[in-house]
């Protein structure tokens, strides 16, 4: 009986060094890529960011707010941590981590719509599993992505519902699926076609604005003004046909302008403008292409300069 447990024991304690072995080398592999959905979490971890101002939002910011074309206007130092996919509860705690790991902005632009104040969701989960072990994060997130004890304290535990994603990480020579889309101060831009496929489909887009959602961006702002962070919100371009499928959409310019003029936060709204007209300039109904990216942030640009941003 001894000797099997000692077996047994040893056994186990073989399986747990290779796991963690192996876990170690998965989660150095990760803390490499500066492609999406890690590039963010590895710019906020291990690297000294040191911008003045910080772009916020979902997609609809990470692939529409161009740190290098406002850069180079504007001569500031900006950076996008928009989240990918993600609605205003993983924005925010993304942001809190920032500010766990990084200097204090000077300025905030938040890029919303109607998909912002919603609950949140588990897009790219993956790209929180590499620094589960920060008590911080781990404490922001683990509950709303449904994350246990077991991803936290078992090598390999929270690789396991990744399994192919992880092996050809692993296994690339590059993590590009294209060289032209790479992350540039969290920010990346996409050269595709017009697909208009989704919005044919949809009769109407819902305006979501969850209770609960409100109230966290409401303390969001006002912590914001409480540190002396200027926010300005933006409201990037929609092609014109899916803004016309928006249910109350005067309604939600609305509550986000009077949630601005509380605070004495500038609201830009770029809806109706003349890009949004036109397919050319997007690749599906929610988010420009590399061209309409270009034109929007130059436009953007300007805007921000006629408000004093860069002076």
């Amino acid at each position: 009986m001894k000797k099997f447990l000692k077996l047994t024991t040893l056994f186990f304690a073989i399986l747990f060094v290779l796991a963690l072995a192996l876990d170690l080398l998965i989660t150095h592999r990760l803390h490499q890529l500066k492609s999406s959905p890690f590039a963010n979490w590895n710019d906020i971890y291990q690297t000294e960011i040191q911008s003045d101002v910080l772009i916020m939002g979902s997609s609809r910011a990470y692939v529409q707010i161009s740190p290098q074309i406002l850069d180079s206007v504007l001569h500031i130092n900006s950076y996008n941590l928009g989240a990918n996919g993600r609605t205003v509860e993983t924005q925010i705690a993304k942001y809190k981590v920032f500010r766990q790991h990084q200097k204090k902005p000077k300025l905030i632009l938040y890029e919303v719509h109607a998909g912002t104040l919603q609950p949140g969701n588990n897009f790219d989960r993956i790209q929180f599993t590499p620094y589960l072990y920060d008590s911080y994060l781990w404490d922001l997130v683990h509950e709303q992505e449904g994350f246990n004890w077991a991803d936290r304290f078992i090598p390999c535990w929270r690789y396991l519902d990744y399994q192919q994603t992880i092996k050809n990480i692993m296994l690339a020579k590059s993590p590009y699926k294209d060289p032209k889309e790479f992350v540039y101060k969290g920010f990346i831009s996409y050269d595709r076609k017009w697909d208009g496929s989704k919005l044919a489909k949809q009769k109407s887009i819902t305006w979501c604005h969850d209770t609960a959602c409100i109230r966290m961006f409401d303390t969001f702002l006002s912590q914001c003004k409480r540190e002396n962070i200027p926010v300005i919100l933006i409201m990037a371009p929609y092609y014109i046909e899916a803004t016309k499928k928006v249910k109350g959409m005067a309604d939600m310019r609305k509550m986000y302008e009077q949630m601005g003029q509380k605070y004495d936060f500038p609201l830009l709204d770029y809806t109706y403008d003349e890009l949004c007209m036109d397919t050319a300039y997007f690749y599906n109904a929610n988010h420009l292409n590399r061209t309409g990216t270009k034109l929007f942030c130059n436009k953007l640009a300007r805007d921000l300069d006629s408000l004093g941003v860069g002076r």
